[in-house]
């Protein structure tokens, strides 16, 4: 009976459920496809901007925070407020800083809107999947739906790069941001059209704003301190008051938490080994997911002379076979594969050991796509299954939260990954006389190809730390 009056309670009568589906689909979609579709125009935006390199991060960076940062306290305000309102409102601020983002005239501009757009996303990447649970009328089509939103997401990575590599070589950079605006406002009128909101909203419950504040500040003067250590040096005094900084705005988060009515995040749930070690997987996957394509599409268009419409054909087949492999990985854990985040992580590490000796002049197919097709499948292969084994080690009380912080861990460990390796690479043509030549900074790059590696023989490793899931005999 729940569930014959879940959809009603969120749908306009008459409204099929796969409209809604659909619309939490698309709008998934949108948000998995910006963080892919900006990277092969950073060289573009970095020429016309004139931004400098720390700067071309944080278009990345301040997206990532503000996504990761903002998504627990999103899911919290979609349970309170209606799930409704909050996908609306996740869809307005994107479409809309969106559009400032492509009209940006010089760098803050252009970072502002990004890291607006993160807080946007963050809306929507915690309500698309509940307004699906909330809609499907039984079991089978929720799982169907779920399905169909996760193939969306792991296929908007792919897609990505490539409508980013077009619209970039065909029109303008600025395209990657007008994009979204268009789609963002069919979507509001489809949510307005097809969701009607809560006839009564919760009492009683709080959204914890300080926690989610403190957390994203203290996270982002931890990677400004990062950033800025390249030109100032490790003991500059710029660098030593961002880390200060960083540690008081983590450990008020921390205080925030422990003494909050209703945190963000328990700290009880840390004290469940698969939390504890699921995080650092998650950690790392999204520090290597996210920088293995940042680099790849920054070498290929500056040092190895693609256009952006050649680097986004380039990734294409990386992002295919991370989609697959993450779509495949759940039969197969099914089937008994017990430690496919370990064979994921050690099999990425591969492909990144691989394109750490790309040479100045690289043949496609050995140099690129053997080890991109690599690192896709390996971290696909990681994507679902590190979640699913984390997870099953967690009461299902705990399993929403849990669930939530291995997102938002994620998105910070991804948001970290591009700060440290940046950071790496920098160190390298820092240390090399006449180091403007193209082969020291392909060497600087090779270095940081190695250092995802290490993140993702990390993830490997700790990953065994995490009880596997139990076999499942097939019932046919």
């Amino acid at each position: 009976m729940n569930q014959s009056v879940s959809a009603p309670s969120l749908l306009h009568p008459h409204i099929p459920f796969w409209v809604a589906v659909l619309i939490a689909c698309v709008s998934s979609f949108m948000v998995v496809m910006d963080g892919a579709i900006v990277n092969v125009a950073l060289p573009s935006m970095q020429t016309d901007l004139h931004m400098s390199r720390s700067q071309v991060q944080w278009v990345v960076d301040a997206y990532l925070l503000c996504l990761g940062g903002f998504m627990l306290l999103a899911a919290r305000a979609s349970d309170l407020y209606g799930r409704k309102l909050i996908l609306q409102s996740g869809l307005t601020i994107f479409t809309l800083a969106s559009l400032v983002g492509g009209l940006a005239s010089d760098p803050t501009m252009l970072l502002v809107a990004r890291a607006i757009q993160g807080v946007g996303a963050s809306a929507l990447a915690t309500s698309t999947l509940s307004v699906i649970v909330a809609v499907c009328p039984s079991n089978s089509a929720k799982m169907s739906a779920i399905s169909a939103w996760a193939a969306s997401s792991s296929i908007a990575s792919a897609m990505g790069v490539v409508i980013g590599g077009a619209l970039t070589s065909l029109l303008n950079w600025r395209w990657v941001m007008f994009v979204n605006v268009p789609i963002g406002l069919l979507l509001m009128f489809g949510v307005g059209f097809c969701l009607q909101s809560p006839s009564k909203r919760k009492t009683g419950a709080k959204l914890d704003l300080g926690g989610a504040i403190s957390v994203t500040l203290g996270m982002g003067m931890f990677i400004f301190a990062i950033m800025q250590s390249v030109d100032l040096g490790w003991s500059s005094t710029t660098v030593r008051i961002a880390f200060c900084a960083s540690a008081v705005l983590i450990s008020s988060f921390v205080w925030i938490q422990a003494t909050a009515a209703q945190p963000l995040i328990p700290l009880s749930i840390f004290k469940l080994h698969s939390v504890r070690m699921g995080n650092v997987v998650v950690l790392c996957l999204g520090a290597s997911l996210t920088a293995s394509s940042f680099f790849l599409s920054i070498v290929l268009q500056q040092l190895a002379a693609y256009n952006a419409l050649d680097t986004g054909l380039a990734l294409l087949p990386m992002g295919l076979s991370l989609a697959l492999a993450a779509i495949v990985s759940r039969p197969l854990m099914d089937r008994g594969w017990r430690r496919l985040p370990f064979l994921g992580g050690i099999v990425s590490a591969l492909g990144l050991i691989w394109i750490s000796v790309l040479p100045v002049n690289p043949v496609y197919l050995t140099d690129v796509l053997g080890p991109t097709l690599l690192i896709g499948l390996g971290l696909g292969l990681m994507l679902m299954s590190a979640a699913h084994t984390a997870l099953a080690g967690v009461p299902s009380k705990e399993a929403g939260v849990a669930s939530g912080l291995f997102n938002t861990s994620r998105q910070l460990g991804a948001a970290l990954g591009i700060a440290a390796l940046s950071t790496l690479a920098h160190e390298v043509i820092a240390n090399v006389p006449g180091n403007t030549s193209a082969v020291v900074q392909l060497q600087a790059y090779h270095a940081a190809f190695l250092g995802a590696a290490v993140l993702s023989v990390i993830a490997a490793f700790t990953s065994l730390a995490l009880s596997p899931l139990p076999h499942k005999p097939s019932t046919h």
